[in-house]
């Protein structure tokens, strides 16, 4: 084992200055949960059902992208039976060496693969259910009738061909997520109802909102039962916002006019939430005046701790990775020299507090300050502090 873990008596380095593919812990910040956690709870079609756009900013270390890690690992797993939904999580804007809405929309797809697949199957079924419902027919018929009914412009109106695109998916037609990635031949696009393929952002919103709206909503032209839709909610995250800074002109009105459609295509059960290290008055030169209106709440801060909120919180933080439960929640710290780092922690973000928390317990592992059973004291901290 790992000799800082071994002394320090915990399972894992809690000091990790970049969150991890998957963030199942969340420490302190009690109102910012609460907060984050009624935003996403809301826009359930079990809930209020209204969709939100929201803005999460802060200093670089204030934990936005851990929040939407976090979130996604909620929705997904920790309460998956009680959300019922799908979460797409972008961890960066630059996304291509050319970056547009299309851009965007591709790698959203390329993350809803697998819940396409299952899309495909949950509609199957619900067409065959309206075929058969009432009428006795023999198979033939019946797959007659189920192609035909494929063909409904009324399942998916704002983008027709939705149906038979997530048709050609269940039967294992690679020419169907090809199309549905911008891609596809002149022919493949005639074999789905299709003129011109998914190439800029009014394709490519209709198409998302589309799919969105029927996985949340389900479409009336069935019967009663498809009425209503396999998801609760659908959730895009995007992170590290700010980027748009670093992008053409074109781009940047590209990306505008991508989030603005696609929040008027999809008004119900649809929460975007959007990581920015900025402060709020920055918003204004990321996005145009259509796109800040359409905001459900107020940009959301992240803000640095206190001293005594920043001990409470790292003190939750040590207790997570406890190897033994008995132990206090904050060794192999003394509760003064975490008090006595926080001090001397400029930036007190959860980052800035983590990097010297780091660089104090390697630096008493390294000098033999750290014995095993022992503390580091607070007296350890003052000696240290040169070095972090």
């Amino acid at each position: 084992m790992n000799k800082t873990l071994e002394l320090s008596k915990l399972t894992k380095n809690p000091f990790t200055l970049v969150p991890g593919e998957k963030v199942t812990i969340w420490a302190g910040y009690k109102e910012l949960k609460r907060h984050v956690l009624d935003i996403v709870e809301s826009c359930r079609s079990d809930k209020v059902g209204l969709s939100e756009f929201v803005v999460l900013h802060g200093d670089y270390g204030a934990g936005k992208s851990h929040v939407l890690r976090y979130l996604k690992y909620w929705i997904e797993s920790e309460k998956k039976d009680e959300f019922q939904s799908k979460v797409v999580y972008l961890e960066s804007l630059k996304l291509a060496p050319k970056m547009d809405f299309l851009a965007i929309y591709r790698c959203i797809i390329e993350e809803l693969k697998d819940h396409m697949r299952e899309t495909a199957y949950w509609l199957d079924k619900k067409i065959e259910e309206s075929v058969v419902k009432g009428v006795k027919v023999g198979m033939d018929e019946q797959i007659k009738l189920k192609a035909e009914t494929y063909r409904d412009k009324s399942i998916t109106p704002t983008f027709p061909s939705l149906s038979l695109l997530l048709k050609g998916i269940k039967e294992g037609n690679e020419q169907a997520l090809k199309i549905l990635s911008g891609g596809g031949t002149e022919k493949s696009l005639r074999d789905f109802d299709m003129h011109s393929p998914i190439d800029n952002e009014f394709s490519s919103v209709r198409c998302l909102g589309a799919y969105i709206n029927l996985c949340t909503q389900g479409t009336t032209a069935l019967n009663e039962v498809s009425a209503i839709g396999r998801n609760k909610a659908f959730y895009l995250f995007l992170d590290e916002v700010e980027m748009l800074n670093d992008f053409k002109a074109s781009e940047v009105i590209s990306i505008n006019i991508g989030i603005r459609d696609l929040i008027n295509a999809c008004p119900e059960n649809m929460c975007l939430l959007l990581g920015l290290t900025a402060e709020v008055r920055e918003l204004a030169t990321l996005f145009d005046r259509a796109v800040l209106r359409r905001m459900s709440r107020e940009p959301n801060a992240i803000q640095a701790l206190d001293v005594e909120q920043a001990v409470s919180f790292l003190k939750e933080v040590l207790k997570y990775y406890r190897s033994d439960s008995n132990d206090p929640d904050e060794y192999p710290f003394r509760e003064a020299a975490l008090k006595k780092i926080a001090e001397e922690t400029t930036d007190k973000t959860a980052g800035g507090l983590f990097r010297n928390c780091r660089r104090v317990l390697e630096r008493a592992v390294l000098e033999n300050r750290l014995k095993p059973s022992e503390w580091i004291e607070k007296k350890d901290v003052e000696d240290l502090i040169p070095y972090i």
